[in-house]
């Protein structure tokens, strides 16, 4: 598991995770405290992707998780072949989920969709080696940021992705 990101943090920017937080400062700020997380420290781009972490640490079913490093996956997207970098990867007891955390607004533009189904082809792939090999399967989600409130389980969030970003992966199923 790569490190979660190369920055120098000083003791007194480190704050844990339940701490209250507005949105504007989410990004100069360093997060500790998770019980459930491959890695001590974590920075998040935006409030929501916090708020599912929290949901993340206190969820039973999910066993542990974690923001992937820059380039750990090295999955491509578009014709550009730009690199695509995941939000997260959530283990539970049956399947390896690739999860997104998106603003509602953005799930249907292009990119997003076509970051989607680079992720989505990406689990498909990892899902038949892991069969082979006696793994878990795994899962790729668009959770939108509207959906993330602190009553929410991980589960729920899954399985209640709108119909868009289910048909958005069983696109990329489809094409291959």
């Amino acid at each position: 598991i790569e490190g979660s990101f190369g920055s120098k943090v000083k003791a007194d920017d480190i704050y844990n995770y339940n701490v209250t937080v507005k949105a504007g400062e989410i990004r100069q700020k360093v997060f500790k405290g998770f019980g459930k997380a491959c890695h001590t420290l974590y920075k998040f781009d935006s409030l929501p992707e916090l708020s599912f972490a929290r949901i993340l640490e206190q969820d039973s079913d999910v066993e542990k998780w974690l923001r992937p490093a820059p380039k750990q996956f090295n999955i491509y997207w578009g014709k550009s072949r730009q690199n695509y970098e995941p939000d997260f990867v959530v283990e539970t007891a049956d399947k390896i989920y690739m999860v997104e955390v998106k603003a509602k607004g953005e799930i249907s533009t292009p990119e997003v969709q076509e970051k989607g189904r680079a992720g989505a082809e990406y689990c498909r792939i990892v899902s038949e080696w892991s069969e082979r090999n006696s793994g878990k399967s795994w899962e790729y989600a668009i959770v939108a940021d509207k959906s993330i409130q602190p009553n929410s389980s991980f589960r729920y969030l899954v399985d209640t992705r709108s119909p868009l970003e289910i048909c958005a992966d069983e696109q990329a199923t489809q094409t291959n």
